[in-house]
């Protein structure tokens, strides 16, 4: 009796209702936890978030601490759908709770979640399909299985099924999913099978994949050779063949075809069975005909003329040059990847191509309404006759220009503008403007500026009124800088480099000074600093992506040298040290004149400061034509880089040298020369360095200035001050790069009056003037006609660079040089001034720079080479 009394309090005190709710009642009626401290905490936090999931999930989760008894009665009744008991064990981070669910029947069920303790919204997610599955009869998805993806990862697949361990098995769900996995195109066939498992259903995908690429093989192609349909299809041996793939591949050989100017190709695939697995695919082509261009006409033109559009065309009319046309054309495809048609030939693709080139001439010349119509095509037996129809309309010039900003002053902004009141108006300038003024703003923190351009045209005024709106956005900062692709350099090495810092304004203009400064190096193929988001609207994180190239080098073996002749090198250098930025060179050279031996060492930032610090030791014998020079020395410099581009330098030279073998009848200067010895020097300079790179740059200045004193005080022979000057600049136009060098050294005797020969001034060579050797521009003695040097030199290099073929970064060159040297009685004179042109070939091999250069020597004089051959190996260009 006092149970049923006890049922019917609890009916009254608020349970009736529960029996009549659509609902589902859960109790549990104990819960327990063994463990840590906290484990009580834990699981409240857990049954907290548990009730409140399951209410929305339309369950009702009680929890009252009964007897088993008691609980059983409530069971019995159906006040409840089931009744349970919870035990967590909670050990550090780890929490296992296992659930005894008691259902009407009576029936038993055993589950049990994992996870951390920190993570109580995981907890819940997991175990919530466990109830759904229990209650509502449906079965959870214990295991998905994998079964005949022999060649497709399953990494690939897993992505593809929104079915996932855990879930209550959905059938809505396997068929999206079976949708998605036949869209990868991999697969002939797939089944899904359900198998039981211990706690539910096992999902198996059974797959019959598509057969993979045996072999390519083309048919009908008698034009075009199929290692070049090969190249173009770009298709690999084990491929698996999807639908898309052989579309792609139709489209690609069709679009060559179109390409080479054969109209009208007919491309068909077929699939040859080889194998169970494995496939040969055969394309089948019917090549169209060549067509040749007899005549291009323009019609309606009357601003623009047509020898002005004609030089727009990529197509051209047949003539007696198209020949030599392809020829040069060819040679251009080696420096751009661009596509060109042949000359001469009729091709529709690149016809349309051209039609929007006309275009776009027009609207940067202000005919905004310009329409160019669709062209005119007549086929006749002796060629294709083109008639392009064009509606110029009225040209444009600019009227009112606003800028709707609040940042800069009006004035600062137009002298950086190209599109201004009264000009003709250009849609390519009004492009420029754009990213102009967005490069403004994001020097001053605005990374996210937009710039948007409103124009109204005035057609009875011809003019067209702009009003640039500028969305600066918030002010951003640096949150994070990250270096990625250095695998032999050190993440210092860049970072000094890095005009940026962690907490700064971002700065467009020191972003790409950085890259500049990352790219001088010297290191690295390429440079790309990129911006991403970061966690807070006002931060941006930095990405320095770097592609390391070969900065070691080896060499052993024989080679030729304009003035050694034949000589055997050995050469080891590394512009990279370790990683840490430092420069190393051990080189050994033996020729018919020349024995070489020198080891030197160079470190940009010693101690990672801002002091440099190298060294050099060296012992060379040279045999020149009156007598045979023995050096032996070491010097030692310290460096200070007062800015990223400004360095100064002090140093230390001693130097023995002898000369020997002097001829009987021996210059003056030169015999006087035996008994100067040593020679004791401090050196002292700077360098201004703002080139784009260390090879091949293409703008900027480089700038040195050298100093050395040698005096007796300082423990040698030797009695000069010497002053040596060097400016360099780049500038490119278009494709070329145009390179000028300005040369010039002083030398003054000291008190001692005591200058050796070899340390006067010589000219020729590469460094020089190309079209002599090497100290053939030189005083001569008077009496022995001896070459014995001079205490003034001035020389200049001239030449244009050109791209010949641009992936393996080989260029070529024209140059003009003139210098000339004095002695200190004789006045300079213009027309003194030797002279040279040339041509030569510069390469960045993977073995270092290489330099080929021919130089002809224009004002040759008697017993004087009519040319000279140049070449270098390593150095920078």
């Amino acid at each position: 009796m006092k149970k049923i009394f006890l049922f019917f309090v609890f009916v009254w005190l608020g349970w009736l209702p529960s029996l009549f709710s659509a609902q589902t009642n859960l109790l549990i009626y104990s819960a327990k936890t063994i463990g840590d401290p906290t484990s009580s905490q834990t699981l409240e936090a857990y049954l907290q978030k548990l009730q409140e999931t399951l209410k929305k999930e339309g369950f009702l989760l009680e929890k009252k601490v009964y007897s088993t008894e008691e609980a059983k009665a409530f069971l019995k009744t159906g006040i409840y759908e089931g009744i349970a008991e919870v035990k967590g064990v909670v050990i550090g981070n780890n929490v296992s709770f296992e659930w005894k669910l008691l259902l009407p029947g009576p029936s038993t069920q055993y589950f049990n979640v994992v996870g951390e303790t920190g993570n109580i919204d995981t907890l819940v997610s997991n175990t919530v399909p466990y109830l759904k599955s229990i209650f509502e009869k449906k079965e959870i998805v214990e295991e998905i299985r994998l079964v005949g993806n022999m060649r497709i990862k399953e990494d690939l697949i897993y992505p593809n099924l929104t079915t996932k361990p855990g879930d209550i098995l959905d059938y809505k769900k396997l068929n999206t999913d079976l949708r998605n996995l036949y869209k990868m195109g991999y697969f002939e066939n797939i089944e899904v099978k359900l198998e039981k498992g211990a706690k539910g259903a096992i999902v198996v995908f059974e797959f019959k994949e598509n057969p993979s690429i045996k072999e390519v093989v083309f048919k009908g192609n008698k034009q075009v050779k199929s290692e070049d349909l090969l190249k173009i299809i770009n298709l690999k041996e084990g491929t698996v063949i999807t639908s898309k793939e052989l579309d792609r591949i139709l489209e690609m050989v069709k679009a060559y075809y179109e390409q080479l100017g054969y109209s009208g190709t007919d491309v068909k695939i077929d699939l040859e069975k080889v194998s169970q697995a494995q496939v040969k695919l055969i394309v089948e082509i019917k090549e169209g005909r060549k067509k040749y261009i007899k005549k291009i006409e323009f019609i309606g033109n009357k601003a623009i003329s047509e020898k002005e559009l004609r030089g727009l065309l990529s197509v051209s009319e047949k003539s007696i040059f198209s020949p030599v046309k392809k020829v040069t054309q060819y040679l251009r495809t080696l420096t751009t990847p661009e596509p060109v048609s042949e000359p001469g030939v009729y091709n529709l693709a690149f016809l349309y191509r051209d039609l929007g080139k006309i275009e776009s001439f027009y609207k940067n010349r202000g005919f905004i309404d310009v329409k160019v119509g669709e062209p005119l095509v007549k086929e006749e037996e002796d060629g294709v006759i083109i008639k392009i129809p064009i509606e110029e309309g009225d040209q444009y010039k600019v009227g009112k220009v606003e800028i709707q900003q609040d940042l800069f002053p009006e004035d600062k902004i137009y002298k950086k503008l190209k599109t201004l009141p009264g000009k003709v108006f250009s849609l390519e300038s009004l492009k420029i403007d754009e990213t102009t003024l967005t490069h403004l703003f994001a020097d001053y923190g605005y990374a996210y500026a937009k710039v948007t351009t409103d124009f109204s045209k005035d057609p009875k005024a011809k003019v067209i009124n702009l009003t640039f709106k500028v969305e600066k956005g918030p002010v951003v900062y640096v949150n994070r800088i990250e270096v990625e692709g250095n695998t032999k350099t050190r993440d210092k090495v860049i970072r000094r480099q890095i005009n940026i810092a962690e907490g700064w304004p971002y700065s467009e203009k020191r972003i790409e000074e950085s890259e500049v400064r990352i790219r001088r190096l010297g290191f690295f193929e390429d440079v790309k600093i990129e911006k991403e988001k970061a966690a807070k609207e006002d931060e941006v994180n930095l990405k320095v992506k770097v592609k390391e190239m070969l900065t070691g080098s080896f060499g052993i073996g024989g080679g030729y040298s304009s003035y050694d002749k034949f000589m055997l090198m050995l050469d080891i250098t590394e512009r990279n040290f370790l990683g840490k930025g430092q420069r190393l060179n051990l080189a050994a050279r033996l020729g018919t004149k020349t024995s070489r031996y020198s080891i030197n060492f160079y470190d940009p930032y010693f101690r990672d400061t801002k002091y440099s610090l190298g060294w050099s030791l060296y012992n060379f014998e040279i045999e020149y034509d009156d007598f045979t020079k023995d050096s032996k020395g070491a010097s030692l410099k310290v460096g200070y880089n007062l800015t990223s581009k400004l360095s100064v330098y002090a140093g230390y030279r001693l130097d023995h040298t002898t000369l020997e073998d002097l001829s009987d009848n021996v210059a003056k200067i030169i015999l006087e020369s035996k008994d100067i010895k040593l020679t004791s020097a401090f050196q002292f300079g700077l360098n201004y360095d703002s080139r784009n790179r260390f090879f091949m740059p293409t703008k900027g200045w480089y700038h040195a200035l050298d100093f050395e004193l040698a005096e007796k005080w300082l423990g040698g022979d030797s009695n000069y001050i010497k002053v040596e000057g060097e400016h360099q600049v780049y500038h490119t136009f278009h494709k070329l790069t145009f390179h000028g060098v300005l040369g010039y050294g002083y030398l003054t005797e000291g008190g001692a009056r005591k200058i050796p020969v070899y340390e006067r001034f010589f000219l020729g060579g590469i460094n020089s003037v190309r079209g002599y050797k090497y100290g053939d521009i030189s005083p001569k003695d008077p009496e022995t006609e001896d070459k014995i040097g001079g205490t003034r030199k001035f020389y200049t290099q001239f030449e244009v660079i050109f791209p010949l073929i641009k992936n393996i970064n080989l260029n070529g060159v024209v140059f003009y040089d003139m210098g000339n040297v004095w002695d200190k009685n004789t006045e300079f004179q213009f027309s003194d001034l030797r002279k040279s042109v040339g041509i030569g070939l510069r390469w960045l091999s993977p073995f270092g720079p290489l330099r080929l250069e021919w130089g002809y020597n224009i004002d040759k004089k008697p017993r004087e080479d009519s040319s000279n051959f140049n070449f270098s190996i390593g150095g920078n260009f």
